[in-house]
């Protein structure tokens, strides 16, 4: 799978995030939106346009420093189909630090993830990011 595939697979998830959630952010003064609950709406999205791998949200990884990572699209129990690792953000000024959390630690061996994002998901809309290993 190519990068251009990833962004184009990404974005329509995206896109589906928002047309199958359009009040995301629609609270009332007593609730505030988190990222913990845009990754599992935008997951269940992404989950649906890499459907020929296993879609997972914050799961921790102990010999990381227990480090957990958004989204990751990857087959269980392997490391060799490791395929995308997605942060989620709701600040423009995250990207950078993202990048490069993704490129230190998810990138390397053992989990050698191929491909890495970071997509800002805001009342003003989306921005997205992607990085490739190779």
């Amino acid at each position: 799978m190519s990068q251009n595939d990833i962004q184009s697979k990404l974005e329509q998830a995206i896109n589906q995030l928002f047309t199958n959630q359009a009040d995301l952010f629609r609270f009332t003064s007593a609730t505030n939106q988190t990222e913990w609950n845009i990754n599992h709406h935008l997951a269940n999205e992404i989950g649906e346009v890499f459907s020929d791998y296993h879609c997972d949200v914050d799961v921790a990884k102990p010999d990381m420093n227990r480090m957990r990572p958004d989204i990751i699209i990857h087959e269980r129990g392997t490391h060799d189909r490791n395929l995308l690792i997605v942060e989620i953000k709701r600040r423009e000024a995250d990207i950078p630090g993202e990048l490069e959390k993704i490129q230190r630690y998810w990138f390397q061996a053992p989990l050698s993830y191929r491909y890495g994002a970071v997509i800002v998901i805001n009342e003003d809309g989306w921005k997205l990011e992607i990085l490739s290993r190779d």
